[in-house]
């Protein structure tokens, strides 16, 4: 073989070596960070059911008397605007058929 051809073939060589050692870095570095992440959300997740289990989480302010009569005005207003049916009367026309409009009525 020529010189150039083993040289190209030790590069290529050493490029694989290379490229699979970075790739197992990368994952043990991805495993230890995943562990980190595990027990930091372990330790969040704990402290929020222990904040749960003692009450802590509780003191929230309640609403203030205007937000509550707002909160009935929308309540109002959507039960009105429930019940509330917009109906249009359709003309006939001498042939039975329903006129879309009242001048196509007088039309015929």
């Amino acid at each position: 073989m020529e010189p150039i051809l083993m040289l190209l073939a030790a590069l290529g060589a050493l490029n694989l070596v290379f490229s699979v050692a970075v790739a197992l870095w990368i994952r043990i570095h991805l495993d230890q960070s995943l562990l980190e992440l595990d027990e930091k959300l372990a330790l969040a997740i704990k402290s929020i059911v222990d904040k749960l289990m003692e009450g802590g989480l509780s003191e929230f302010e309640p609403p203030n008397p205007i937000q509550g009569a707002i909160a009935q005005l929308i309540q109002g207003m959507a039960a009105q605007k429930m019940n509330t049916i917009d109906a249009t009367v359709m003309s006939r026309g001498e042939d039975g058929q329903f006129q879309s409009t009242i001048d196509s009525f007088s039309d015929n």
